[in-house]
């Protein structure tokens, strides 16, 4: 059964399809996970695994590194996509911002010289280099910031591979928890991470089919179908991704903004598939 999300935005002249879902938030490591409503309790580990990087990568990766791999390779895994070929769109809005804000504290505060090791994983596709290197994925990869907008242009990055010939691109928005020394007037907000793998509309794996486009005025978020996030999740600059994958997972149909009225106004059409045509029925 699907759920009305509004009035469907302007159709963009390209649709895609989702076939694979991940997410990571405050107490629900998997998608799986948060469409049980299985949260772990408060005294287990919280941390995401990082179980995609190598080794030598996983100890390397910030939390929110490890979150993104983890949440690729949920995704992957359920489109039954190559993680080596498949392209990989990463999306941030304030990146590696706490080991950034470390090294010029260490720089001018404590006057001592940075770290080299912090400093190449402090950039802002430090994550996306270092799933790129563990998957030694040979597939198209980059990094992409646009603030509130940043799920829409990783979207339309990800359409433009497909209708350029791509089979599947997996996107992913993730930002960490913000840094209290970085946001002083704006609302905090905790650490996400959301992926979806993207193909071409005909394919008989699809969850749902989806299109990008400016939204009219009138479609702006509906707080009656907004998810109920764990607090501090909803100011996240990446929501409007988890957004998406949760109205994916539910099997919503509509208009759905991509910014929670913070950006420019994309939104996404999203019409579902049936449950016996998707991938792990």
């Amino acid at each position: 059964m699907s759920h009305d999300l509004g009035s469907p935005s302007p159709v963009s002249p390209f649709s895609v399809a989702v076939t694979g879902v991940g997410l990571y938030l405050p107490g629900f490591l998997t998608a799986q996970a948060w469409t049980s409503g299985e949260a772990l309790p408060a005294d287990q580990p919280q941390k995401p695994t990082g179980l995609a990087f190598d080794r030598v990568n996983r100890r390397r990766a910030s939390q929110m590194g490890r979150a993104i791999a983890d949440v690729v390779h949920e995704a992957l895994a359920q489109a039954g996509a190559d993680p080596v070929t498949t392209p990989v769109i990463v999306g941030s809005s304030i990146g590696e911002a706490s080991a950034m804000i470390g090294l010029l504290d260490q720089m001018w505060r404590e006057k001592e010289p940075m770290s080299p090791a912090v400093f190449t994983v402090s950039v802002h596709n430090a994550a996306s280099g270092l799933l790129s290197i563990s998957a030694k994925n040979k597939g198209y990869t980059t990094s992409i910031a646009a603030d509130y907008d940043t799920p829409a242009a990783v979207l339309l990055e990800a359409i433009g591979l497909i209708a350029t010939g791509h089979e599947r691109v997996a996107v992913v928005c993730a930002d960490e928890a913000s840094p209290r020394s970085l946001l002083e007037h704006a609302p905090h907000w905790e650490m996400l991470a959301a992926a979806l793998v993207l193909s071409r509309s005909d394919d008989p794996a699809a969850l749902a089919q989806v299109t990008v486009a400016a939204a009219p005025d009138d479609t702006r978020p509906d707080a009656a179908t907004m998810p109920q996030w764990p607090e501090g999740i909803e100011h996240n600059p990446q929501v409007g991704l988890a957004d998406l994958a949760d109205a994916v997972l539910r099997r919503r149909a509509g208009a759905l903004a991509l910014d929670r009225g913070k950006g420019r106004g994309f939104a996404v059409t999203l019409s579902p598939v049936a449950a016996t045509g998707a991938a792990g029925a």
